[in-house]
């Protein structure tokens, strides 16, 4: 009786440690839909245009990130390539490259020009303050002219 005691709580052990989740790097609190809200909420956007506003900047990311640096984009934004995919959606599949793309794709929305200044300070200043640092100096280089 004691072996088979013995034997489940082994079980059940190695079960939670099988099934206990593993975190290797820092993910961004809410992730990228929490961000789109904020954004959206704190600009007074629609939620449509929240996402497609921040998947043009995203994607202008994927263009301009080496790959790693995006990988690492992704795993500390969990959503960001269905957020990019949403904005294709709302964008009749032009998808910006740089920042001038962006800029387009934000007259496209009727956002004014500045908005494009604002929004990306705003998502830096959030991934800076919500677990996201590490991605803050790779999304800069990504969208700086």
């Amino acid at each position: 009786m004691r072996q088979l005691n013995i034997l489940n709580a082994i079980a059940l052990i190695t079960a939670s440690i099988i099934c206990a989740p593993v975190a290797s790097h820092a993910q961004v609190a809410g992730g990228v839909d929490e961000i789109v809200r904020e954004l959206g909420f704190s600009n007074e956007i629609s939620v449509t245009k929240s996402v497609a506003a921040m998947g043009a900047l995203l994607s202008v990311a994927r263009a301009k990130l080496p790959e790693r640096e995006y990988l690492q984009l992704l795993e500390a934004l969990p959503g960001t390539e269905r957020v990019i995919a949403q904005a294709s959606n709302v964008l009749a599949g032009e998808l910006p490259t740089d920042m001038a793309g962006a800029a387009n794709a934000y007259e496209r929305l009727s956002l004014q020009p500045a908005a494009v200044v604002a929004h990306r300070k705003f998502i830096l200043e959030y991934l800076g303050k919500n677990g996201g640092r590490k991605i803050v100096p790779s999304l800069q280089k990504a969208w700086s002219n």
